[in-house]
């Protein structure tokens, strides 16, 4: 691919290798669409090889490339479309030992994450989604997939299938970094779909991954969205189709109050309570589901952006117990979240 993608909330590393006391640097360039890089560096770090031992220096170049990230809510959408600008980012870092260039990389940031196991810089899957089966709401949008592929080099298509098999499908072109959907339109109400991401080179055809998103019926409780950014620094929905339960609290300063003169009134409160607000808490069941979950919720609880219902919520707990279908023949998740602002409005 033309631009390298990496994932920021891991460390990115730089190396640039020389003799003792020569000087280095690392130009970035950052920016987002519509924009083109800049003229000039953002941001330019320096550091000099240190002794005729270590004769390498190591620049981390993500939080530099976080500061251009910022994913804020999930834009719904029905077929292939662009994602969100300010869901990535571009950069392009430039390398020098003493003022001479070394090396020039273009990346595309996204702000995901590798696991330990993966190592320093692991590699990237064109797809932002893990695969697997997933449950949605029937008849309704409910969720996307985003894609990050090179039609410059070669031909990317994004193909509906029926659960049933056989029957009509549907094949839609990719461009560059698109968001699609998880069932196509003429497939709500029918059970779901099958997605396969398709790469066509020389008219050879590969499926890169496949999803299977199964609609479920839920007639008596109220089905919830929980949004979240996942490990691929992209948006991810799962549908929370069980019993919720809302608990309210209050917390307050209290302080004990001098009277003004011994002759107090006694129905002036002595006793009060100062910077009184409260914070709604919401306890929710995922409803049972596929084994694969256990590593979207490990995504889940890693997030640092999780939405419910369209509202910030934070996770309310730091552990929880990653279920196996050997263990327990029905699997169901329960979830508690802290909405992430106070009640009574206090920002300023």
């Amino acid at each position: 691919m033309a631009n390298t993608a990496i994932f920021v909330r891991s460390p990115y590393i730089l190396t640039v290798t020389g003799v003792a006391n020569d000087t280095t640097r690392c130009d970035l360039f950052l920016w987002n669409r519509p924009d083109s890089i800049p003229v000039t560096a953002t941001r330019q770090l320096s550091k000099p090889i240190p002794s005729s031992v270590q004769t390498s220096v190591y620049y981390d170049i993500s939080e530099y490339c976080r500061e251009y990230i910022n994913a804020i809510s999930y834009t719904e959408v029905t077929f292939p479309t662009a994602t969100t600008f300010n869901e990535y980012c571009f950069c392009t870092a430039k390398t020098y030992k003493n003022d001479v260039l070394q090396s020039t990389y273009t990346f595309i940031c996204f702000d995901g994450y590798g696991y330990f196991e993966d190592g320093a810089n692991p590699t990237y899957n064109e797809v932002l989604l893990t695969e697997g089966t997933y449950q949605i709401k029937e008849n309704a949008n409910s969720g996307a997939i985003t894609t990050n592929v090179d039609t410059t080099v070669d031909d990317w298509a994004i193909k509906y299938s029926p659960l049933s098999g056989g029957g009509t499908t549907y094949s839609l072109a990719l461009t560059d970094i698109d968001s699609s959907p998880y069932i196509h339109d003429n497939f709500k109400g029918t059970g779901g779909n099958i997605v396969e991401i398709l790469n066509v080179v020389g008219g050879v055809t590969s499926v890169i991954a496949t999803y299977t998103f199964v609609e479920v019926c839920e007639p008596k409780y109220t089905v919830m969205d929980l949004d979240f950014v996942n490990k691929y620094g992209a948006w991810q929905r799962l549908m929370l189709f069980k019993a919720s339960f809302n608990n309210f609290d209050v917390s307050s300063n209290e302080f004990n109050l001098m009277s003004s003169s011994p002759s107090y009134n006694p129905l002036i409160a002595r006793r009060k309570t100062f910077n009184t607000n409260g914070m709604d808490k919401i306890r929710v069941n995922t409803g049972f589901v596929d084994e694969s979950y256990s590593d979207v919720i490990k995504q889940m609880m890693l997030s640092e952006t999780i939405l419910l219902d369209n509202k910030p919520v934070k996770l309310n707990g730091k552990s929880i117990e990653l279920q196996k279908s050997i263990n327990k023949k029905v699997i169901n998740y329960e979830l508690t979240f802290d909405y992430a602002y106070h009640t009574i409005n206090t920002v300023q």
